[in-house]
């Protein structure tokens, strides 16, 4: 509880200060790209390799299922959309953080081999600290954003995108839960809330449930930007609804997937897709780790 409370304070403090000053871009991504090599270092570290087979095959059914029903429960709200320009995905972006995940596996697996066991103690308190320079660095960042130009733009739609995304991640969760093993609850409710934003997601469940549920909840979250860039414009073809395409982006729709909704959607959806990001970022870093607490 002390640490989801320091958390907390940390990151609304610093969503304040973000109004009044600024961090370069570079160091921004260094505490991520840091965060996401120290969770991987400890799961080579304490991993067997016979696991990560399976690891990989849960994440990938349990992102699926995530996006499949939060995708289709938007469907209940019908809307039409012209179609668009599909755009790719862009592949640096996918390897800067892809890379040390991979990077770090393969140094914990090598110090394994060599006898070389780090205690869970030790990532426990690494991780603390690199999840406390993470609250303030996503606070300011997130602070210099909330503009009220922005805040006033809040429509209809964004607000029902936010709803889905979030109705979404409960219903998989108790899936993730039921078929899939992911236990406790809150684990799979936490996982299932990450909203695709696997750089935050993967460190703060590790924090909590070790470095498995950590690379998992990276991997699924991850896999659901890919699945948005990958399957939605099949989705969009069976059944249209911007609304549950939207939510899937979950908080990657206000940057990295922000591009595609322009261009598939169109700029009217474009801007609610960018409010419906903003406001998932903003709610992410709250709830995940009360979730967790309990």
């Amino acid at each position: 509880m002390f640490f989801t409370l320091t958390f907390i304070s940390l990151y609304a403090v610093s969503l304040i200060l973000g109004r009044k000053i600024n961090i370069p871009q570079i160091f921004s991504d260094g505490t991520v790209l840091i965060l996401i090599f120290t969770i991987s270092l400890w799961g080579g570290n304490q991993i067997s390799a016979e696991y990560v087979g399976s690891i990989i095959l849960v994440s990938f059914i349990s992102s699926l299922v995530i996006v499949t029903i939060t995708y289709f429960l938007g469907s209940f709200i019908n809307e039409r959309t012209e179609e668009g320009k599909i755009k790719g995905v862009d592949i640096k972006t996918q390897l800067k953080y892809l890379l040390p995940l991979i990077i770090g596996f393969l140094v914990g697996l090598i110090t394994r081999f060599y006898s070389i066991i780090i205690s869970d103690s030790v990532f426990d308190e690494v991780i603390d600290w690199e999840l406390y320079v993470l609250a303030v660095v996503i606070g300011i960042s997130i602070g210099k954003e909330l503009k009220k130009e922005l805040m006033k733009r809040i429509s209809r739609f964004a607000i029902f995108s936010v709803i889905i995304a979030i109705i979404g991640g409960i219903i998989s969760s108790a899936i993730l839960f039921l078929f899939l093993s992911i236990r406790p609850f809150n684990l799979a409710l936490a996982i299932s809330l990450g909203s695709g934003w696997y750089s935050y997601t993967g460190p703060i469940v590790a924090k909590y449930y070790g470095p498995i549920y950590g690379v998992i909840a990276f991997l699924v979250n991850f896999l659901r930007e890919q699945f948005t860039f990958s399957l939605l414009p099949i989705f969009l073809r069976i059944r249209s609804t911007p609304l549950g395409a939207v939510a899937v982006g979950g908080a990657t729709s206000m940057d990295t997937t922000l591009g595609f909704y322009v261009d598939v959607l169109g700029y009217e959806y474009g801007v609610g897709a960018m409010i419906n990001g903003v406001v998932l970022t903003l709610i992410v870093p709250l709830i995940l780790p009360i979730i967790l607490s309990f």
